[in-house]
Order: C-alpha cells, then structure tokens, then sequence
C-alpha cells in the first residue's frame, strides 16, 4: 500500500534530495506535494491530506511547531527532519515523535518511514504529535511517552516517583499505577527528566526529588521514596546527592 506523503522544507535542494533518496528507497510511500513554509504547507496538508509528512522545523514564516497550532487533530504522522537543535530535538523525543537530522543518513531514513508505516496502520491520530503540541504551549506541567512494547504511553512528569534501569530498558514506577518497563535506557530518561527535578543518584537509579521523603547516611546512604521504596545512593554520588536535597526540606538521618 502507497501512502501519501508530503515533504515541507524551505530549501529546494532539501526537498529535492529528500524526494530523491524516498522514491528509490521507500516505496511504500507516494510523495503527493511538497511546500516551501508553514501557510503553503497548511494549505498542501488540507488539500492532499498526506498520511505522512516530512517537516523541517525551521522555516520562514514560523517553524514546524507553529504549523501544528493549525491543526486540532493530527489524522498524519510526521518525521521531523532538522539540523541538530537542542531545544527542539528534546521537546520532539520527550513525546517519543521520530526525526532524522541533516544531512540525511539513508539507513536512518529507512527505518524512521518502516515504524511510522507501521503506526500508520493502528490509528488515526497521530498522539505523539498531539502531545508535542500539548507540551510546547504547557512546558511546566508536560507529559512524556513511554514506549513499552508495541504502544507509547503517556504520563505526567510529576507522578513519576522513580526510575530503574536494566540494561536497554527502563522500569518506571509512579504515584497512582503499576511500574511499567520502558524500551529506553536510563541515560535517555536522564537526559530527559534532569531539568524536571530528576537526578541519578545510582548507576541503576533516577529519582524525582520532589519524591524523596528521607535520607539515611549510613554506608553510601539510602534514600525513602514517597511510596515507601528505599533507593540506595552509590558512594561516588553520596555529596552531590546531599547537596541536591539541601533545599528539599529532607528530613536526613545519621
């Protein structure tokens, strides 16, 4: 099955390239139009409809974020395609979305469209795209995708208590519900989470600061979690730890 797709760049070049490198390899993919800024592609999404679009976040005109302001559902999946950029590459893998960066590595290309066909199938809106937009105008208080499994779940930031890693995959526990494994590594969580209030206090543990009730400072010390866990603190991490909670109001023990 063909699934039609649209390529939003403002650069000829990059559309061309990218249009080139998607007809000889994808083919499960039909390129339908291709838009140069923000109103041109409003326009080609309302007109063509593409099951897929390709966006370069930054454009005249606005950038691929204000695009999604347009749009009250997300009937299409998006692969955003960018030059590295902190803030955005961030806020689009905080809601588990999937891009390629410039210059556009094929393999990579390849298996962004291979997974985004496959969601296609499942559903009709695109959440992940919903819940970037979402996160972009309510930064403070956002929701981030977990992928377990075949599904992306999303959850508040603030009702995750703790995170464990084992090898490649992260067990999360929260405030209200079941741990869940998560198909990320620790490092991704850590990156993600550390200006919400998360610091590593283990090689095997993240924690939500706002959810440390105690510290004991025996051995390498422990800390007590909000649900009753006890997290142990590895001996290297011991004084950055301490100074982290010093304006927590954590009740310590000797």
């Amino acid at each position: 099955m063909d699934y039609p797709a649209l390529i939003i760049d403002d650069e000829k070049n990059g559309r061309e390239n990218l249009a080139g490198l998607i007809r000889q390899y994808c083919p499960q993919l039909s390129i339908v139009a291709e838009a140069a800024s923000v109103g041109e592609a409003i326009q080609k999404i309302e007109e063509f409809r593409p099951r897929l679009i390709f966006l370069d976040i930054e454009m005249p005109g606005g950038n691929g974020f204000k695009l999604l302001e347009h749009f009250k559902t997300f009937p299409f999946e998006v692969i955003f395609v960018t030059a590295y950029d902190n803030f955005a590459i961030k806020a689009i893998r905080f809601s588990a979305s999937d891009y390629i960066l410039k210059p556009i590595n094929l393999n990579e290309l390849i298996a962004a469209v291979e997974k985004v066909c496959r969601r296609i199938t499942q559903q009709n809106e695109n959440e992940q795209i919903r819940q970037l937009y979402l996160n972009t105008r309510h930064p403070a208080n956002p929701k981030i995708g977990l992928p377990t499994g075949e599904r992306i779940e999303f959850v508040q930031v603030n009702s995750i208590i703790r995170c464990q890693g084992e090898s490649n995959y992260t067990h999360i526990y929260f405030i209200d519900r079941k741990p869940v494994l998560s198909a990320k590594s620790l490092i991704e969580f850590e990156e993600l989470l550390g200006e919400y209030g998360f610091i590593r206090v283990h090689k095997a543990h993240l924690v939500n600061l706002n959810h440390v009730t105690s510290l004991s400072k025996n051995d390498g010390g422990i800390l007590t979690m909000s649900n009753g866990d006890s997290v142990m603190i590895s001996r290297r991490r011991k004084d950055f730890v301490s100074e982290s909670l010093k304006n927590m109001n954590i009740r310590s023990f000797a």
